[in-house]
């Protein structure tokens, strides 16, 4: 086998591990946020960009009242990053947080981002309910 051969099959092995690792880090970061959806309301928003600086995902949880009860962040660049408590948007109304009137300037672009996308899932989640839908 010639040497580019054996740099392709490499290539193709370091994809799989790269694949098997961001599927290990699915399944924490659901296990994580399963006790978020006890707690109300539940949706996982996204912001930044993917190839400069990364990616964030806000998962946030909110009452009948519309106050965000809780929330997780992941970010990072690599597959590694583990998801954190996110306590900054507790007790703010989801209305504030999905019109961006309510932003944590001590947090990232890429995390208000993600919970703006979160705060108006939760939104539309109560629109489709009050119009009968599910």
């Amino acid at each position: 086998m010639s040497n580019l051969g054996k740099i392709f099959i490499l290539i193709g092995i370091m994809w799989l591990f790269q694949l098997w690792f961001a599927y290990k880090q699915a399944k924490i970061f659901q296990d994580d946020i399963r006790g978020l959806r006890k707690q109300g309301t539940m949706a996982i928003g996204v912001g930044g960009r993917r190839y400069r600086g990364g990616r964030a995902f806000v998962a946030l949880t909110c009452d009948e009242n519309r106050i965000v009860k809780d929330g997780r962040v992941l970010k990072g660049f690599t597959i590694f990053a583990k998801s954190k408590p996110l306590t900054t948007y507790t007790g703010f109304s989801i209305d504030e947080i999905a019109s961006g009137d309510r932003i944590v300037q001590s947090e990232k672009k890429k995390v208000q981002e993600a919970a703006k996308s979160s705060a108006q899932h939760i939104l539309e989640h109560f629109e489709r309910i009050k119009t009968g839908g599910e």
